[in-house]
């Protein structure tokens, strides 16, 4: 039996896998708002970076 919070940490996480990669998703307890414009940046960057 786990701590409880352990428990609630574990719930936090998710993982996912894409195109064979693993990615862990952590989620605060707290919003932020900023966090779609600093995905879409990375998600734009890497897209960019790849393009051919």
């Amino acid at each position: 039996m786990m701590p409880k919070n352990e428990e609630k940490q574990e719930c936090k996480n998710m993982t996912i896998t894409i195109r064979g990669h693993e990615v862990i998703l952590n989620f605060a307890e707290k919003a932020n708002p900023q966090v779609a414009t600093q995905v879409k940046q990375a998600l734009l960057g890497t897209y960019l970076l790849t393009a051919k």
